[in-house]
């Protein structure tokens, strides 16, 4: 299984993530544009975003514990059938326009509980089916694919809502995610190192307590958790508001679409360029930092820009860069994890990460109900480069950094 990358459980599970993330992407536009259509409202399009994230703050790092645990095919193939046919009711609702906000909110609160056990679990069976040598290569084309989707959906879903409206993209999210769970079904999936132990109160407690003393241990994890809650504070909410953002600057939803659709384009070359070369473990390292310092002013310039042009020029070297830095980081980083506690340590880290996101996201949109987005947004990003060039050029990132990249080769 692990003798080649291209092997069928990774094709499987491309393909499948593929078509599931193309109606995810839709429905996120296509919902969010309805929500604020519907409400008028920035300070709602927060909480609404932040509701997934919330959930994974607070239950990553028990369900990553129960994940390890667990028969993780099952569990993704379970999730995907779950989340189909509520986005099929949601669809029909708008269809016969019984739709509601409180509705909406509810179908993300039930997707959000799903996604916290799936991400753990897509994670650590991606890094088990690809060849350890393979690494960086498999996670550029896994997140080039994924970005090369948020291109394309982003832009046919703006066009989408402009012609046909909400309801055929929900249906075709819930339809979407109903092909992934049939796929899954035939993906050959590892057993992890705990995989059958009774899942437990106590057992889980433990689990935590071994990830987070993991995570103290490393001198570069320790400093990276708490960096990634600051970052993600002060810089990620811009990227949940985008949609109101556009509209506010004077844009029309399909030129948000086509923002979008800019920004995935940038991660696709980023990928490309990441999947088809190997870097050196040093080399990697200055891509990292360059790409995680880069990105900041790039996103600042965007957000002051006056012509659509200009803000998708930086927004594309923008996404050129976060795609650089965090490629090369999270390859390190899933080489780091030991085998038997992977997906409660990575639990740990996605609610720190996720959890920074979500306030974020609901503290921006306070805000801008107050004071236009662009200066608020090129404000926290600003501030965001101070932890972001501690975090990079820390002399315990880059012996991690390096360390982990040679254990690859």
């Amino acid at each position: 299984m692990r003798n080649k990358l291209w092997n069928k459980n990774y094709i499987l599970l491309l393909q499948g993530n593929a078509i599931s993330t193309l109606g995810d992407v839709m429905y996120s536009v296509a919902i969010g544009y309805w929500v604020y259509q519907a409400t008028g409202s920035s300070a709602l399009m927060g909480i609404m975003s932040s509701i997934s994230m919330f959930v994974t703050m607070f239950l990553s790092p028990f369900c990553g514990s129960i994940v390890d645990k667990c028969d993780r095919r099952w569990m993704i193939v379970g999730i995907d059938l779950v989340q189909g046919l509520i986005m099929l009711a949601v669809g029909v609702l708008a269809y016969i326009n019984a739709l509601s906000v409180p509705i909406v909110l509810l179908a993300a609160l039930c997707a959000a509980f799903g996604s916290v056990f799936y991400s753990p679990a897509i994670s650590t069976i991606m890094l088990d089916i690809i060849p350890r040598d393979d690494l960086v290569r498999g996670q550029s084309i896994h997140s080039g694919i994924s970005s090369l989707i948020d291109l394309v959906g982003s832009a046919i879903s703006g066009a989408m809502v402009a012609f046909f409206g909400v309801p055929l993209i929900v249906v075709i999210n819930g339809l979407s995610n109903l092909y992934s769970a049939v796929t899954e079904l035939f993906v050959r999936v590892p057993k992890t190192v705990q995989q059958g132990n009774t899942v437990t109160v106590k057992g889980v407690m433990r689990d935590l307590r071994c990830a987070a003393g993991e995570i103290i241990s490393d001198k570069c994890l320790k400093i990276f958790v708490p960096c990634a809650l600051i970052l993600n504070l002060l810089g990620a909410g811009p990227l949940t508001l985008m949609l109101p953002f556009c509209l506010e600057k004077g844009f029309t939803v399909d030129m948000y679409g086509y923002l979008i659709s800019i920004f995935s384009a940038a991660y696709v070359a980023g990928a490309l360029v990441l999947g088809a070369v190997k870097l050196r473990p040093s080399a990697r390292y200055l891509v990292m930092s360059i790409g995680f310092t880069l990105y900041v002013p790039c996103f600042v310039v965007a957000c002051f820009a006056g012509r659509y042009v200009v803000l998708c020029i930086f927004a594309f070297l923008a996404g050129l860069f976060n795609c650089a830095g965090n490629t090369v980081f999270n390859a390190a980083l899933m080489l780091a994890l030991p085998n038997e506690n992977r997906s409660a340590i990575l639990g740990f880290i996605r609610s720190a990460s996720v959890g920074g996101t979500a306030l974020s996201a609901v503290i921006y949109g306070f805000i801008g109900e107050l004071f236009p987005l662009y200066i608020i947004f090129a404000l926290g990003s600003a501030i965001s480069l101070i932890p972001m060039i501690y975090l990079c050029f820390n002399k315990n990132t880059r012996d991690f950094m390096i360390k982990h990249s040679s254990a690859e080769i």
